[in-house]
């Protein structure tokens, strides 16, 4: 099978979750044996320099990048306040990217044409006119819903309104494109359920995230003083919302009671404030170059989304290396786990604390969560097993 993943970013390095979201299929289809081809943004944003990706990339039959420039400019924002299009979508419509998308589409014939979220479906017209390949698109997110919660937590009336604009206009072209592929993926049961009450009529197969357990080291909480982490994508107002609710309401509530504990926050693009500011027992460590090695030797993984959509990857990968999650209710929303024995799950600053010290001043508990959420990714979350049942449902198309 020849397969030709559109991606709106380079998915490396491996230190959020959207390139873990990614990463997976591409290591996964390889890995399966598909004959797997990539055109990939490399945007201003999330620039990747090509010399330093690792060895996956020139096991693809075609690696092809562009530049884009999808920084949020003030002029273009503006204007677009007096238009009607989604300047989330209109930072990724760009003539060099359609141009190598003509070119390969000439070059080479797929069978499946899989975009990697909502930001490539401009380019399904050039799809339809050079190629017959089906056209499949992974729901990383519900995106609009992201901006409608972000409105929803805003406090500032003139911010709450530029946010519900955002959510109106990504609801609008969202839904205008709900016919225009072949097949839908969506990566959580509350998607599917959401996306079949929008009136979606195309066929749908629910495809959740899956871990390549072989590679996941297991490192539960033994390291002593034990500590608290949150890493992520820090350019994604989600997770900075999650961060300011940590700092601001949720640690010093827990240095009352557990004055030595310490909170450490990585990812990707981490604003300056974060990096200039201090916060007792807050170290800032930015972006690191390896994820996984900076996840090993903590205990806890802090997951407080308040908004956004989809799942939470980071939460499946510290799964996976049997560490204790602390989250939120929309922080686990698409993972079927129990509160209590697979993660643990609360949704005020108050009750958040509570977890956090109750596990601390009982550390049987984290040995017997983190054994339990890894069992679980073992059982229902398999990368091999689920890419197998995704390539027998794109032969049936």
């Amino acid at each position: 099978m020849k397969i030709l993943q559109l991606v709106n970013r380079i998915p490396y390095p491996l230190n959020d979750g959207g390139s873990l979201g990614i990463h997976y299929y591409t290591q996964g289809f390889i890995d399966a044996g598909v004959r797997l081809s990539m055109l990939a943004m490399n945007t201003t944003r999330h620039w990747v320099e090509e010399q330093n990706l690792p060895p996956l990339y020139r096991q693809l039959e075609h690696f092809v990048t562009v530049k884009v420039d999808n920084r949020v400019k003030p002029l273009p924002a503006l204007l677009n306040l007096f238009g009607s299009s989604s300047y989330n979508i209109d930072r990724f419509v760009t003539t060099g990217y359609r141009n190598a998308l003509v070119a390969l589409l000439q070059q080479e014939t797929f069978d499946v044409i899989q975009l990697e979220s909502l930001f490539l479906v401009p380019y399904i017209p050039v799809i339809r006119q050079y190629s017959k390949a089906k056209v499949v698109i992974r729901q990383h997110n519900i995106e609009y819903r992201i901006w409608e919660r972000l409105a929803a937590q805003a406090g500032n009336p003139l911010k709450k309104w530029y946010l519900r604009l955002l959510a109106r206009r990504l609801k609008q072209f969202e839904l205008r494109h709900l016919d225009d592929y072949d097949l839908i993926l969506p990566i959580s049961e509350a998607d599917l359920q959401l996306l079949q009450a929008l009136g979606v009529r195309k066929p749908m197969f629910l495809h959740p995230f899956g871990i390549d357990m072989a590679h996941i080291p297991y490192c539960p909480a033994t390291e002593q003083p034990l500590s608290l982490y949150h890493i992520g994508a820090m350019d994604w107002l989600p997770n900075q919302e999650s961060v300011n609710w940590l700092l601001e309401q949720v640690m010093p509530l827990v240095s009352r009671e557990l004055p030595c504990i310490k909170l450490h926050l990585a990812g990707r693009n981490m604003p300056e404030y974060y990096l200039k500011n201090t916060w007792p027992n807050v170290v800032v460590a930015g972006e690191v170059p390896d994820a996984m090695a900076f996840e090993r030797d903590k205990s806890m993984l802090l997951v407080p989304l308040l908004s956004g959509g989809g799942v939470r990857i980071k939460i499946f990968q510290g799964m996976a290396m049997g560490k204790t999650i602390v989250t939120t209710p929309v922080g686990l929303e698409g993972i079927e786990a129990r509160d209590g024995q697979d993660v643990l799950v609360a949704e005020t600053p108050e009750a958040f604390a509570r977890k956090i010290i109750g596990v601390v001043r009982e550390p049987g508990q984290l040995t017997a969560i983190g054994t339990a959420a890894r069992r679980l990714i073992e059982e229902k979350y398999d990368r091999k097993k689920l890419i197998a049942a995704l390539l027998d449902r794109y032969r049936r198309l």
